[in-house]
């Protein structure tokens, strides 16, 4: 039985790197004494794939994990009895039966997030106006937006433009999302408040296409404000596959319920 777990990450477990969390699932599933298909060899250990690694500080409600198990049980129980064994900061939020033998890491093409701001140095004042105007200049009614993306060995020049599928301004962080997710926000120092606009993205997350949050919210203030000024929080919120030409998150499709 293949089946796909969706699960969230926040609170202090939002600064646990991929690697801990993968032994944290590991250790967890065997708690579970739910019947996980392991490797075979010296050293067994569950047969898991994750979509995708989140990086160390942000928050999500979008994270997906795949697992087989030797024989079939109901989704609901499997979720339930998942839960019993996650500390808080983890909630397995859905278990669906996969029908497809594709793993989620290679039919990722996209993930959405809402970034919002930490803080705002040297008199910048980043509000609704500003970011609006910043997306329709830049993104709405641009050709392209070109930029140097940096790795460890080399750089080259890509165009944000195709990686973007969607990109607004939002009145601020949705409230029950902020309370749940980021209780300590205020002690924090985070701008999550009535006033305090947010951005909602849906961009690529292919491997050979990952436009990552940071540089695109980078790239559309850098006019006004320098890396110093301002901090961006991150929440992701789903991922998607593609389907039929379209986006479909990796919770609906060709899922069956069980």
């Amino acid at each position: 039985m293949d089946i796909r777990i969706r699960f969230s990450k926040f609170g202090p477990v939002k600064y646990i790197g991929h690697l801990d969390l993968m032994r944290y699932f590991q250790k967890a599933l065997r708690r579970s004494d739910l019947p996980i298909t392991y490797t075979k060899g010296f050293s067994p250990h569950p047969v898991m794939s994750f979509a995708a690694p989140l990086g160390v500080g942000i928050t999500s409600e979008g994270e997906y994990m795949d697992i087989s198990l030797e024989e079939e049980i109901e989704v609901e129980k499997i979720r339930d009895i998942l839960n019993a064994q996650m500390a808080y900061g983890i909630e397995i939020i859905s278990v669906a039966k996969r029908s497809s033998n594709k793993k989620a890491m290679a039919e990722l093409a996209a993930a959405s997030y809402i970034v919002f701001f930490k803080r705002i140095n040297g008199g910048i004042r980043i509000d609704k106006d500003l970011i609006s105007d910043q997306i329709d200049k830049r993104i709405s009614n641009a050709s392209s937006l070109v930029v140097t993306k940096e790795t460890k060995n080399s750089s080259r020049q890509v165009d944000l433009i195709p990686l973007i599928y969607q990109i607004s301004c939002l009145d601020c962080f949705p409230v029950d999302k902020r309370d749940h997710y980021l209780p300590d926000w205020e002690h924090n120092g985070f701008l999550l408040g009535e006033e305090d606009p947010a951005v909602y993205m849906k961009v690529s997350a292919r491997s050979s296409d990952n436009l990552r949050p940071e540089l695109l919210m980078k790239t559309l203030l850098q006019p006004y404000a320098d890396e110093e000024a301002y901090i961006p929080g991150i929440h992701r919120l789903d991922m998607f596959r593609e389907d039929q030409g379209g986006l479909v998150s990796f919770g609906e499709g060709d899922l069956s319920n069980g």
